[in-house]
């Protein structure tokens, strides 16, 4: 056995992370109605208040930029917390008509990524075969969300349109940390999202009783 040791991680509060020939994987857990990521990498432990969707999590801008990515919008508060919400934007006139919805349920292996364009260090979220479709406990058919492409990342005017945002940027660098560091797999679980059954899903006037 062997470890890592990085000056940084001290500031961070993290420990050192120690390297074994087999090691288990990690999990954390996204409370979406919560707005709580827990769990622990090792050593290193985590719960924090952290948002999904809707553009939550953006910080304070100018009001143009506000304007640009719908902060107050209504949908957010509605639309804007269904895992199934789809972002749209018009690519011709370069504007959102509505932010994206929470990150959908299912299971998301964590990859860092030291440097991704706008994002800069961040943590990819691979989709797991569960996470790629919302299986209703009483539907007879999967719903197929057709979203991809989250990470966890930090603030920014934009923000979230199913990404993941950690409220606290110190501890969303201490997950960085030790998720690169880890020599297992992380994986992290989506847990008490909300979605809306499709139309086809609703009973028919011949099934209602009264």
């Amino acid at each position: 056995m062997w470890t890592y040791w990085d000056p940084w991680a001290k500031r961070a509060g993290c420990m050192t992370i120690a390297k074994a020939m087999h090691v288990n994987n990690a999990t954390l857990v996204f409370n979406a109605a919560a707005e709580i990521l827990s769990g622990q990498i090792a050593t290193v432990r985590f719960h924090e208040l952290a948002h999904s969707g809707g553009s939550r999590g953006h910080k304070a801008t100018c009001a143009e930029k506000a304007k640009r990515y719908l902060h107050a919008s209504w949908r957010n508060e509605s639309l804007g917390r269904l895992a199934a919400t789809p972002e749209i934007y018009d690519q011709k006139t370069d504007t959102y008509q509505q932010r994206g919805g929470t990150i959908p349920p299912g299971h998301y292996r964590c990859t860092y990524v030291a440097n991704r364009s706008v994002l800069h260090d961040c943590i990819f979220l691979d989709p797991g075969r569960d996470a790629h479709a919302i299986f209703p406990p009483f539907a007879c058919h999967a719903i197929v969300h057709h979203r991809g492409g989250f990470y966890i990342h930090g603030h920014g005017p934009k923000c979230s349109d199913g990404c993941i945002v950690l409220a606290n940027e110190l501890r969303r660098r201490a997950l960085n940390w030790a998720s690169r560091k880890f020599p297992g797999k992380v994986i992290l679980c989506g847990t008490t999202v909300s979605y809306m059954l499709p139309a086809e899903l609703e009973p028919s006037k011949s099934d209602i009783t009264t």
